[in-house]
């Protein structure tokens, strides 16, 4: 059978069942993916290059190749059989499976989430997150992650030549987040930030910190494109806890991955209102569309330190601290009073992290329109800088 291959957010040869399935099947295969979007931000586009270009480099080691595009060509479904991808539920994603379905047999499932479904189904997912968290963590076991297979099918030749990708900048020197995209990077980090330094033996103490490559898992990049896992990271996590220590740190990494899966299933719950401006709770915000406001915040010039700190760390490498985005989202919202969802489409554009579930939930939950059980949760910016950065010491980093 002739297969073509279509990598979308699953960068990976580790852990990947439709790969493996793919490969079972084939006698011959091509393998493609689609460049980032040059309406992205740099960094965002950087690290999917550099994704991208480490998955070829493997497939090259196998005797493969990895041809990147900027369209699929309708005209060359013609010469396979069946197109393998993995699904990607939203809009956009799911108009374009159905695009190449009218002309190829599609194959799609997903392969990033933990769950196949969520113990009390789609419809009565709990609206908060404590709930859901207790009902999966009764019985739940990761599964044995899946080996790459040795036996490869022959490759077929594509007829179109692979695009090659920009030169781009080097990290910034502040950046908390230094890392390369790629499996390989992201299973170099898995290692080191577990047996190399035990950095994840602190993590719940850590994780609100600001400044460094240690004080959080950093994992998120990765798993937004599919580099690795979170079954891998799940499974590594439990051998890390059964082989060298289990505190409450160690756990909390998996209470991370568990908010990440949640906000998978409730789009699934909610897809028409995921995006909108009501949100999944229907509630009118009283929100402006100041578009000079709103350039302040996205150019680091709002006058508040601690938003201008985080805002121009995005900006200068497309990463943000988890507790750097739940402030300057409240300060757009509550203190500036913007539409949010503008807020959600410049991170769209900035992170390398994107994420569209997490993104997006995680903008509503903020605005109070989410899966937030406290309806009017508010970040004093000021009170928030004086406890997770004391010193200062982020401040001076980003605004000196």
């Amino acid at each position: 059978m002739k297969v073509l291959y279509y990598f979308r957010n699953d960068f990976r040869l580790k852990d990947n069942s439709l790969l493996n399935e793919a490969l079972l099947n084939a006698t011959e295969i091509t393998f493609i993916a689609k460049a980032p979007s040059e309406r992205w931000g740099l960094w965002r586009q950087k690290f999917q290059w550099e994704s991208l270009l480490n998955l070829k480099t493997q497939l090259l080691s196998r005797g493969h190749d990895l041809i990147i595009l900027n369209l699929v060509p309708s005209e060359t479904l013609e010469l396979y059989d069946v197109l393998y991808t993995p699904l990607h539920n939203t809009h956009y994603e799911r108009r374009e499976v159905a695009s190449l379905s009218s002309k190829i047999k599609v194959i799609s499932y997903w392969t990033d989430r933990l769950l196949k479904t969520p113990p009390s189904g789609i419809q009565n997912l709990p609206d908060i997150y404590t709930e859901f968290r207790k009902q999966v963590e009764l019985d739940f076991q990761p599964l044995q992650p899946l080996t790459t297979p040795t036996k490869w099918p022959i490759q077929k030749d594509w007829p179109l030549s692979s695009i090659e990708g920009p030169i781009f900048p080097k990290n910034d020197f502040r950046s908390a987040f230094p890392f390369e995209g790629g499996e390989e990077a992201a299973l170099e980090r898995l290692h080191s930030y577990t047996h190399g330094t035990n950095a994840i033996q602190s993590y719940k103490k850590t994780r609100n910190e600001l400044v460094g490559t240690e004080y959080s898992t950093k994992f998120s990049p990765w798993l937004s494109l599919g580099c690795i896992s979170p079954n891998y990271i799940f499974h590594f996590v439990e051998e890390y806890e059964n082989n060298v220590k289990k505190n409450q740190d160690t756990y909390w990494v998996k209470f991370e991955l568990w908010w990440r899966e949640y906000f998978r299933w409730v789009f699934e719950k909610y897809p028409q209102s995921y995006f909108t401006l009501e949100g999944i709770k229907n509630i009118a915000l009283d929100l402006e569309e100041n578009s000079s406001l709103f350039q302040k915040w996205c150019n680091a010039n709002t006058g508040d330190d601690f938003v201008d700190a985080n805002m121009l760390e995005l900006r200068k490498t497309g990463f943000m601290s988890n507790r750097g985005r739940q402030n300057v989202a409240s300060f757009l919202i509550k203190d500036l009073k913007i539409n949010w969802q503008w807020g959600a489409e410049y991170f769209e554009n900035q992170l390398i992290d994107y994420d569209v579930y997490s993104n997006w939930g995680n903008w509503q939950y903020i605005a109070g329109i989410g899966n937030d059980p406290r309806p009017n949760r508010y970040f004093n910016t000021q009170k928030q800088a004086s406890m997770y950065d004391k010193d200062g010491a982020f401040r001076r980093l980003w605004n000196s």
